[in-house]
């Protein structure tokens, strides 16, 4: 390690954006067989993909959260997880991953 600090993740949808938050949700569905699988869904908040959304201008204004904007902050994440939705599973992905594996690939 040379000391300096750890560049943030890109985002996966732009792969440009910085990450300013993860929400993890959990998720649920019906594999093919018809048993539910659970896990967990991630919402990203990106710099960039999200930049119309009012927690992204705060942080663009004021680069950090600030302690003196407690409950600012506090609403700015409820509303915004309350908008949260976690993406499904891409099907397709999966299917290519699957044949992938059975031709001995991965």
């Amino acid at each position: 390690m040379n000391g300096s600090p750890a560049c943030p993740p890109a985002c996966p949808r732009c792969r440009f954006g910085e990450i300013l938050a993860v929400l993890r949700l959990p998720r649920t569905w019906t594999n093919a067989s018809g048993r539910p699988v659970r896990g967990l869904g991630e919402v990203l908040l990106c710099a960039r993909c999200d930049a119309g959304d009012p927690l992204v201008t705060y942080f663009a204004v004021h680069a950090t959260a600030r302690p003196e904007h407690a409950a600012l902050l506090a609403r700015l994440l409820r509303q915004w997880a309350a908008r949260a939705r976690p993406e499904g599973p891409d099907e397709d992905a999966l299917r290519a991953e699957a044949e992938a594996w059975r031709r001995g690939e991965l």
